[in-house]
C-alpha cells in the first residue's frame, strides 16, 4: 500500500495498562555531557570513567531518528507506507538500567522484554494503544517489529516519540552516542572534579545538561510536540540531505511564497508560524530597527520551508525543523552555523516575544536561525551568552542527592544579569 493510506489511520483515545505505576517524572536527577559531535570512544571512555569514580552510575545514551512504516492492531494495519516511505520517530536509546533508575522497576521490566515505551503525545497523534505492533526500519530499511509495552510521560521519551533499552535497539543497527548521563549522582561538585582531571572541562567543547537547569529562552519543542503542532508527515529520502514530504502534507500545511507586511520578506512558511512572523516584522519596523533584516538575503537564503535533513544529521539523521516550516533564517552572511552571531540583539527578543527560539545560542551556534516555539520566550530570565532577556536570572533550587531517589534541598543560587555572560554548564 502506499502513503494515501495515512489518512485511513483514525487516531483513538490513548490507553495504557498498568502505566499509572509509572512516575509522571525522573524518579532522581540527572546530569549529561555531550559534544556539539557524538561521543568518539576515547572521550567516551573518559567521562564514564569520571562519573563511575565520583561514585554514580554512568549510561550511554543514543538519538535515533528511526523510520515507523506501519502501525498494526490485533492483525489489522492502522497505518501502512509502502515505497520506502516513513514516518520519523525521535527515538531515545539507552541501557535498561537508565529506566530503571529514573523510571521504576516496573518501566524497566518492561523495556527489558523487548518492547518499547511510546511517549504519550506520540500515542496521541496515532491513537496507539499498549499492546499494538509498530513496524520499524533498520539501518537497511529491513523491518523490524515492536510492541508498544507502554505508554508514558514524554520525559521519559525526552520528548519525542520513542524509547528502546539498547539491548534491543541493536537489532536496528549501531547508533552513535550522543551523550553520557550520569544517575545515582552523590555529589555534583565530585563528578565537575572528576571531569577536570580527565581533561573534560565544561565550556565551549563539552556541555552538560541537568535535570535542574533553568528553563532556557532558546530551547526547542521536542518532537512530539513538534508534530502535534505541525503536524506528522511521511517522507523518504531523495538524495544527499535532500527529503521528499508526502505532497498533501505540503497542501495543507505551507503557505506558499507569502509575502509579510511591514518588511517585505516572502517565504514558504507553516500556516502555523505565519501570524507569528508577521507580529515580529511589524514590531521590528514600529520600533525603526528594519535596517537589520536583510531582506534580500532572507528572501534568496531565508527558508521557511526546505525539505532536508538536520544538518548536523548522520545516519539515522532526523528531518530539519525548515522541513517543517518552522524555521525561519535571516541575514545568514554574517550569522552562518558556528560562526559568533551578529544579530541584533533587539531583533532577537522581539522574535523570542512571538514565540520564537533563537539559534545564537545553540550549540553549535546558528545566528541566523529563528524557530517557533509556540510560546513566549522573553520574559525567561536565563545566562544566554548572546543576547540573553533583559530580566533577572531566577534563583534556582538545587536537588538533593542521595545516589538515588531525590528530595528537594534548600541550597540554592541567585543571579541576576542584563549582560552577555560566559558560556555556563546549562548552556
Amino acid at each position: 500500500m502506499t502513503i494515501a493510506l495515512l489518512s485511513l489511520c483514525i487516531p483513538t483515545p490513548a490507553r495504557a495498562d498498568s502505566t499509572s505505576d509509572f512516575p509522571a517524572r525522573h524518579l532522581q536527577p540527572t546530569l549529561s555531557v555531550s559534544m556539539n559531535i557524538s561521543l568518539k570512544s576515547p572521550i567516551e571512555r573518559r567521562i564514564t570513567r569520571a562519573i563511575q569514580n565520583a561514585g554514580a552510575v554512568a549510561h550511554r545514551v543514543s538519538f535515533p531518528t528511526v523510520g515507523m512504516t506501519a502501525h498494526i492492531r490485533d492483525g489489522e494495519y492502522l497505518m501502512r507506507l509502502g515505497s520506502r516511505w516513513r514516518l520519523p520517530m525521535a527515538t531515545m536509546v539507552a541501557p535498561v538500567e537508565y529506566v530503571r533508575a529514573v523510571g521504576g522497576d516496573a518501566m524497566a521490566d518492561v523495556a527489558a522484554s523487548g518492547k518499547v515505551l511510546m511517549g504519550e503525545t506520540s500515542a496521541e497523534l496515532r491513537g496507539a494503544q499498549v499492546g499494538d505492533t509498530i513496524v520499524l526500519r533498520d539501518i537497511r530499511f529491513r523491518m523490524k517489529t515492536f510492541e508498544i509495552g507502554a505508554i508514558v510521560s514524554n520525559a521519559f521519551v525526552d520528548w519525542g516519540d520513542l524509547f528502546i533499552a539498547s539491548e534491543s535497539a541493536a537489532s536496528l543497527g549501531t547508533f552513535a552516542v550522543a551523550r553520557i548521563t550520569a544517575t545515582h549522582i552523590q555529589s555534583y561538585n565530585r563528578i565537575v572534579s572528576r571531569l577536570r582531571s580527565e581533561g573534560i572541562v565544561i565550556g565551549n567543547t563539552y556541555r552538560m545538561r541537568r535535570s535542574w537547569d533553568r528553563e532556557n529562552p532558546d530551547g526547542t519543542l521536542g518532537v512530539s510536540t513538534l508534530k502535534k503542532l505541525m503536524g506528522e508527515f511521511a517522507y523518504r529520502p531523495a538524495g544527499g540531505s535532500a527529503i521528499q514530504i508526502e505532497e498533501q502534507w505540503k497542501v495543507n500545511k505551507i503557505l506558499w511564497r507569502h509575502t509579510f507586511d511591514d518588511i517585505p520578506l516572502r517565504n514558504n512558511c507553516h500556516k502555523v508560524v505565519v501570524e507569528a512572523i508577521q507580529g515580529a516584522l511589524s514590531e521590528i519596523r514600529a520600533k525603526g530597527l528594519q535596517r537589520f533584516v536583510d531582506v534580500a538575503n532572507a528572501n534568496r537564503y531565508g527558508g521557511c520551508y526546505v525539505g532536508r535533513y538536520n544538518r548536523m544529521a548522520g545516519t539515522f539523521g532526523a528531518p530539519s525543523r525548515h522541513a517543517y516550516g518552522a524555521a525561519l533564517d535571516i541575514n545568514t552572511t554574517e550569522n552562518y552555523q558556528w560562526a559568533t552571531p551578529k544579530m541584533n540583539c533587539d531583533v532577537v527578543r522581539i522574535f523570542r516575544k512571538w514565540g520564537f527560539a533563537w539559534g545564537g545560542n545553540f550549540w553549535p551556534t546558528d545566528g541566523m536561525h529563528f524557530e517557533y516555539a509556540g510560546e513566549r520566550r522573553d520574559k525567561i530570565g536565563y545566562p544566554s551568552r548572546y543576547c540573553p532577556n533583559t530580566v533577572a536570572v531566577p534563583t534556582t533550587t538545587l536537588p538533593e542527592f542521595t545516589g538515588g531517589a531525590t528530595t528537594t534541598t534548600t541550597t540554592t543560587t541567585t543571579t541576576t544579569t542584563t549582560t552577555t555572560v560566559p558560556i555556563t554548564s546549562t548552556t
